[in-house]
């Protein structure tokens, strides 16, 4: 059986990994959205636009995780993780969507 140290460090290192997502994410959601702004707003810019403002969101839930680990509420974090997963899925079919129709709408 794991002792309180162990289940401490163990907290600690997954307030970490959510700290690395976080910064991260916000990186790549800054990059989208300096795109969209150089692009102009037309409408091939939307899918990058759409995609980095999930991913702040992404940011925003990481972040919070991370203070509730800190603060010593553990738990699964399993609405987190979901909530990660489907904001993340969403990027994914936007962009890949837009990839896809582009061209075909003539944009």
């Amino acid at each position: 059986m794991p002792d309180s140290t162990e289940i401490r460090l163990a907290a600690e290192r997954t307030a970490l990994s959510w700290r690395r997502t976080c910064l991260g994410t916000v990186a790549v959601a800054l990059l989208l959205l300096r795109a969209v702004l150089q692009a102009g707003w037309d409408p091939a810019a939307l899918a990058p636009g759409i995609a980095g403002l999930v991913l702040l969101v992404v940011a925003g839930l990481g972040y919070r995780r991370n203070l509730r680990l800190h603060r010593g509420a553990g738990g699964s974090g399993a609405t987190t993780i979901r909530w990660t997963t489907v904001a993340l899925a969403v990027v994914v079919a936007v962009t890949v969507g837009f990839t896809l129709f582009t061209p075909v709408a003539g944009w």
